[in-house]
């Protein structure tokens, strides 16, 4: 069984991110896109989904999308993150941690 996960941190204040809303699209070989899944981070600012990878999952590439806009309510330089990647391995757990602002933010990849 894969993991995905993800943790969403606000630099401004150094709270977790809660309740900004995340899609999780799957796109196949012929570049067709399809929601995967669509969730929201807790209120510690994480998502965490646990599926089974077919082949052809393995096969595809993914992009989450975090929708920030509505989360900051003063600012909105940058209104979703859009982060592309693959899950190549059926077993494996996938963690993105970012680190999000008004006009910024960071990601790195996690195991």
């Amino acid at each position: 069984m894969a993991i995905l996960s993800s943790h969403l941190l606000n630099s401004v204040n150094g709270t977790h991110a809660s309740g900004v809303k995340v899609i999780i699209n799957q796109i196949n070989s012929s570049g067709i896109k399809k929601i995967f899944f669509e969730t929201q981070t807790d209120d510690g600012g994480r998502i965490l989904k646990e599926f089974e990878l077919s082949n052809e999952d393995c096969a595809s590439e993914y992009e989450m999308i975090c929708k920030t806009a509505d989360y900051f309510s003063e600012k909105k330089i940058i209104s979703e993150i859009v982060i592309k990647f693959k899950m190549e391995d059926p077993k494996k757990k996938y963690h993105l941690p970012i680190i999000i602002s008004p006009n910024g933010y960071s990601i790195w990849w996690s195991e």
